[in-house]
């Protein structure tokens, strides 16, 4: 094993029962030399038809560096066992890794994983080359049921080689000292774009959307989607408040622009009762259909970007894709119920992460609130840049709609699942 910042030598317990590991991650530093083995790791099997690369049927080739770890026969999403990932309060991680025999092509790959916790975590999946240069994906998960998760790539080593993988960590830190529990599963893979794609959003319904952020977007033709509380419009300029106005809607449809659902009033779904929840999510679809947004209709921004397990369900029954907040960099959507984008950056953020698109192909989301002061310097900055990578060919700017029509990965097992459900 290659020494490298973040792998340390892990200290392995025997096997404790039927489904505990026994494992927990040793007190040696990153410095201390591995120890060496005649035997190879296993291989990694798949991706299969579902994208699936491990399931955790068991623990096989994975070593923890720190924290503990364990198989839990109680809750998965795939096969019959998922990993519980634990950190304690002496500890400042959590981390596994596995060591592959033969290299893995990531080159036009994103992993990801299915997680739950009952605390919100934002997990890191490391991905290492023969030369020990890596990329950071990275994923948020705030509610306790598995799902499938996303994982963007925030951080990457200029030479990292990623047709080369032969290692793969899955770690999260600890910031205090606090416990902290991570379930596990299902370790995929989907498609990432060769090239580079941007789709531009707008949350909330600020009538600045209208008179600031469109001006701009038509100077470079660019067209975006309009999140808005559908029961916040106003139905004339006159009216008390900042939302828009019908008219604006109209002036953005006009423009090319697809008008989508943040819900009824675009509060914290959290601060609902469960009956009121369903009605601020489910209830704004008609709204828009009616109203004639129809194709914007098809998607739905969480409010502040909170969600729980009931909200998932319900904005994946109802929408084609809901989105939620973090991170850039992203392969095909894995989970419709929930897709990650970047939330108003600076010029200086967006910059980099507009170059590491770029560089590595995949979806960036940039999604942008109130568009006025400050805010719309750093905006038209921002779009000029953008405009720049355009013209040079790197980046290519996309619709919500081209999101869901073209970049949507479709597991086996689902479309097996809907052939089955319409046989009956």
């Amino acid at each position: 094993m290659r020494r490298r910042t973040y792998l340390a030598t892990a200290t392995a317990v025997g096997v404790a029962g039927c489904t505990e590991l026994g494992l927990t991650g040793s007190e040696t530093g990153p410095d201390d030399e591995s120890p060496t083995s005649d035997d190879e790791p296993p291989e990694i099997e798949g991706p299969d038809d579902d994208g699936t690369i491990d399931d955790f049927a068991d623990f096989e080739g994975w070593s923890v560096l720190a924290g503990a770890a364990s198989l839990d026969e109680e809750d998965a999403l795939v096969g019959e066992r998922s990993v519980l990932l634990e950190a304690s309060t002496d500890d400042e991680e959590a981390r596994i890794v596995r060591e592959l025999p033969e290299p893995l092509d990531c080159s036009e790959m994103s992993p990801g994983l299915a997680m739950a916790s009952e605390e919100t975590i934002a997990p890191r999946i490391q991905l290492f080359d023969s030369s020990g240069n890596g990329v950071n994906f990275r994923a948020m998960t705030q509610v306790n049921e598995l799902y499938r998760c996303n994982f963007g790539a925030v951080a990457a080593d200029g030479d990292a080689d990623l047709s080369d993988i032969v290692e793969i960590h899955i770690a999260y830190y600890v910031d205090d000292e606090t416990e902290r529990r991570l379930r596990l599963d299902d370790l995929h893979l989907v498609p990432r774009p060769e090239e580079g794609l941007v789709v531009l959003q707008f949350d909330g319904g600020d009538e600045s959307i209208a008179t600031e952020a469109l001006p701009t977007l038509e100077e470079y033709g660019y067209p975006a989607t309009a999140f808005v509380p559908t029961g916040l419009i106003r139905a004339e300029a006159s009216h008390d408040g900042r939302r828009l106005t019908e008219a604006q809607l109209d002036d953005l449809v006009d423009a090319g622009w697809m008008i989508g659902s943040y819900g009824i009033n675009g509060q914290n779904l959290a601060d609902y009762s469960a009956a009121d929840r369903a009605d601020q999510i489910t209830a704004s679809r008609p709204w828009l259909e009616d109203e004639g947004y129809g194709e914007g209709a098809r998607y739905f921004s969480y409010p502040r970007g909170r969600y729980d397990e009931e909200s998932l369900e319900l904005v994946g029954d109802t929408y084609e894709i809901g989105f939620v907040g973090r991170y850039p960099v992203q392969g095909y959507v894995a989970n419709s119920a929930r897709y990650p984008r970047i939330v108003d950056p600076d010029v200086e953020n967006a910059d980099a992460l507009l170059e590491r698109t770029a560089d590595l192909g995949g979806i960036t989301t940039l999604t942008y609130y109130a568009i006025d002061g400050d805010s719309a310097e750093r905006f038209e900055e921002t779009m000029a840049i953008l405009d720049e990578y355009v013209s040079d060919g790197d980046l290519e700017v996309i619709t919500t709609r081209d999101l869901e029509s073209e970049y949507v990965f479709e597991p086996a097992s689902n479309a097996e699942s809907e052939s089955e459900s319409d046989s009956e």
